[in-house]
């Protein structure tokens, strides 16, 4: 069976901090599975699945890592039981690594998904609930009316070509920060403090009221979609030059 969890190199940046060890899980984002059987996994996905950073940068745009992905999306959706019997077993291993090292456990499950984890149970607990040791914490584009906060669940709000300012400003009053790509990372934004968001993977450490700068990466360099936002360069007749 295909591991549940990987790694990546902004989990890896995390993990440097000895304090926490993060691990990830990467299914297939938005449609890419459902030609092979699976499902939308991101219910409130945009033009943002073009550029999807789940599957166009670094090793996430490899084969085996695309197979690894539907793997996983597929086993969740036909066979939830094995599914929950492998997330557990590594969940505990990952604790059990955590506690050998004398660092806080830390996962994200939608590590490119949208998925309601707060809604998915085994054995009538959801993750949050079975591992209350852990950190917990996602991004996600379900507003804020629709996916209340959690318990031990931090979740970050992300900004699509979709979102309008208002939008951001009620994620923010109701105490959700938001991500947003940019081609230049600022340190201010429409009013707001932006904080760099690429430094490392902890957002439950993040000031509230906040937004999350995050630099385009893979096909998101070239994206034109208004997916992100543009400071350093303009389009200009469907083409990216430099202001």
């Amino acid at each position: 069976m295909t591991n549940l969890y990987s790694q990546s190199f902004k989990i890896d940046k995390s993990n440097h901090s000895k304090v926490f060890l993060s691990t990830i899980q990467y299914m297939s984002p938005a449609d890419e599975s459902i030609p092979f059987g699976g499902f939308n996994a991101c219910a409130y996905s945009t033009l943002c699945k073009g550029p999807c950073l789940g599957k166009t940068s670094g090793r996430m745009v490899t084969d085996p890592a695309k197979k690894a992905r539907i793997k996983r999306t597929l086993l969740f959706k036909w066979d939830k039981k094995a599914y929950g019997t492998q997330l557990r077993k590594e969940t505990d291993a990952h604790i059990r690594k955590a506690k050998k090292l004398d660092r806080i456990p830390a996962g994200r499950l939608n590590g490119c998904t949208d998925i309601l984890w707060e809604n998915v149970r085994f054995d009538g607990l959801n993750m949050m609930e079975r591992y209350p040791e852990m950190v917990w914490y996602d991004y996600t584009k379900w507003p804020l009316e629709k996916r209340p906060s959690t318990p031990n669940y931090h979740l970050t709000f992300s900004r699509s070509e979709e979102t309008t300012l208002e939008q951001i400003q009620y994620s923010l009053d109701g105490g959700r920060n938001v991500a947003v790509v940019f081609d230049r990372v600022p340190t201010e934004w429409e009013g707001w403090t932006v904080i760099d968001g690429d430094a490392d993977d902890m957002r439950w450490l993040d000031p509230v009221g906040v937004i999350v700068g995050l630099k385009a990466k893979g096909a998101a360099r070239k994206d034109i979609t208004g997916f992100v936002v543009r400071l350093a360069t303009k389009i200009v007749d469907g083409k990216i030059v430099k202001l």
